[in-house]
């Protein structure tokens, strides 16, 4: 079962919260992104960036929020989110000093 929420936004999150033990990294997080827009998420080292967006991209759970992505609730359908994003890090995993199609030859066994 897919639950959805408005199309217009890209992204609707309310009460985003995580703690690691007693340790509080995201503290009542809202984000209203709409769709077909461009986004970035800045702030300093340790501000949750990196874990807001594990979360949003179902990589780690939140503990707290009303959580949406594509129009998807995270709770109730994190494959449909899966499904309907791509997320690549900062730094390429591909490998400089080998040919594209090694590459790819390499990735494609893993």
């Amino acid at each position: 079962m897919t639950t959805t929420t408005s199309p217009s936004l890209a992204i609707a999150a309310t009460g985003l919260r995580k703690a690691y033990g007693d340790k509080t990294v995201l503290d009542g997080i809202d984000l209203a992104v709409p769709a077909g827009t461009v986004f970035s998420l800045l702030g300093p080292n340790g501000a949750g960036k990196t874990t807001t967006v594990k979360i949003l991209s179902t990589l780690i759970g939140a503990d707290a929020g009303d959580l949406h992505v594509g129009g998807h609730d995270l709770a109730v359908d994190p494959q449909a989110v899966r499904a309907a994003i791509g997320v690549t890090g900062q730094f390429s995993a591909v490998d400089g000093l080998i040919t594209g199609e090694e590459n790819n030859l390499r990735i494609a066994v893993l």
